[in-house]
């Protein structure tokens, strides 16, 4: 269901529009053409071409129309996304046949398919319809037809992003997605959120064009058969060449191994050495060459990792990282970010917002009160502090740990008096006798 600008809720699939493009939509009526366009767009993972489009009923101006109002959006050149809800993924109650559908399949699904790019020769995809496959192009879900009943197949995943990289993917056969669009697909924790103005980054071989599309970014370099894998039909980098291109694309030292840290605490990697090697001999390897050996996939958080890099270039690395802290019965009750645990002191990253749940917050607190209990000194450290206010970071962590080494002399050298004493004592006791 989508709102209108005037606040009157119609259903998505009969909206309509003006004649110009640039005007706001007016009156609710039924585009012949948007259905069987939705159900191509369903079998390809969110994307449809422009000429799939036009042959499915749809004309320029409802497509701008379309485009105008916020139903499907035009990310690349030639490309639409068509945001798909729970009824029009493939396997819904509209990809039913209905009588008709596979003649009409026949006469426009493989000439649009044909005219898009997804197939190279015609001939051969008319033959393997006829004989119950059809095939889809790179990075899009295929469908079988046998008879009268199509069931295509679903992708791993569906999403926005995900139909955003495949309309990148659409007639480029060679493209490869690397960057940090990989590094989405792959789940890596990015602490800049998605967005639709981020261009989609593609590896394309060194030897192809360089002219830059618009909504994609396109690489040129040659790609090594191991570091290329298939995520949902989507061709992407590999794991370790995409934290390679993480660390070599990043704007500072703390980045980099913020992104060193994550992907080893999130087990993406199983160890750096790939990544490495991914990443040795490529621009901007050089002055990375000491940033390998810093990462520690103990850190949940960028936030702790620049803490901890922080701290350690001023002679203050943290002793232990999550370090455990147990009741009397040795159960474990809360870990500590960066911990001293001679000292008792634990340096918290506090990510905490003004939209955190209060649950979070109250739990924090009684975290805070169960620590204090057993003498524990908590500082805790916004990314203000440590981006605005670093000498402040750095002049608290070192007051408390003189205070403690200062506590822990005078208790040592109040037991060498009392030791002393008691000596002098003994002594007296032996002469008398």
């Amino acid at each position: 269901m989508a709102l209108d600008y005037r606040g009157y809720l119609m259903d998505s699939r009969s909206m309509t529009f003006s004649a110009s493009a640039s005007s706001p939509p007016t009156r609710p009526v039924r585009y012949p053409g948007f259905d069987p366009a939705v159900r191509i767009a369903g079998r390809q993972g969110g994307a449809i071409t422009y000429r799939q489009a036009m042959a499915a009923g749809l004309t320029r101006g409802q497509l701008r129309q379309l485009v105008h109002s916020g139903q499907w959006s035009h990310p690349v050149r030639g490309v639409f996304v068509v945001p798909l809800g729970p009824t029009e993924l493939p396997g819904s109650v509209n990809d039913v046949p209905r009588p008709g559908d596979r003649r009409r399949a026949e006469h426009s699904e493989i000439r649009e398919k044909e005219s898009a790019g997804l197939v190279r020769n015609d001939v051969a995809r008319r033959r393997r319809k006829r004989h119950g496959a059809i095939t889809a192009g790179p990075g899009h879900a295929a469908s079988v037809v046998g008879g009268e009943n199509t069931t295509p197949i679903l992708p791993v995943f569906f999403s926005p992003f995900s139909a955003r990289v495949r309309a990148a993917l659409i007639g480029r056969p060679r493209a490869v997605v690397c960057g940090i669009t990989a590094a989405r697909l792959h789940g890596f924790p990015l602490e800049v959120p998605e967005s639709s103005a981020e261009p989609v980054h593609l590896l394309l071989p060194a030897r192809q064009t360089r002219a830059q599309p618009r909504g994609i970014r396109l690489h040129f370099s040659d790609l090594d058969v191991d570091q290329r894998v298939e995520l949902g039909g989507i061709p992407l980098t590999s794991p370790e060449r995409t934290l390679a291109d993480l660390v070599l694309a990043a704007q500072s030292r703390e980045v980099a191994v913020a992104h060193l840290d994550a992907a080893l605490h999130r087990g993406l990697v199983p160890s750096l050495a790939g990544a490495r090697a991914a990443a040795e001999g490529r621009r901007g390897f050089r002055q990375t060459t000491d940033w390998w050996s810093l990462a520690d996939g103990r850190a949940e958080t960028p936030l702790e990792t620049r803490l901890r890099l922080l701290l350690a270039d001023n002679g203050l690395a943290p002793v232990e990282l999550q370090w455990p802290v147990m009741d009397g019965t040795g159960q474990i009750i809360t870990r500590l970010d960066l911990a001293w645990p001679a000292q008792r002191l634990d340096v918290e990253a506090d990510t905490f917002s003004a939209t955190s749940p209060p649950a979070m917050i109250y739990q924090d607190r009684h975290r805070g009160n169960i620590l204090a209990a057993l003498r524990w000194t908590v500082l805790r450290f916004s990314v203000a502090d440590v981006t605005w206010h670093p000498e402040r970071v750095v002049s608290a962590v070192t007051r408390v740990l003189a205070a403690r080494a200062a506590e822990r002399a005078e208790a040592s050298r109040a037991v060498a008096e009392a030791s002393a004493a008691g000596t002098a004592a003994v002594a007296e006791r032996l002469w008398a006798s």
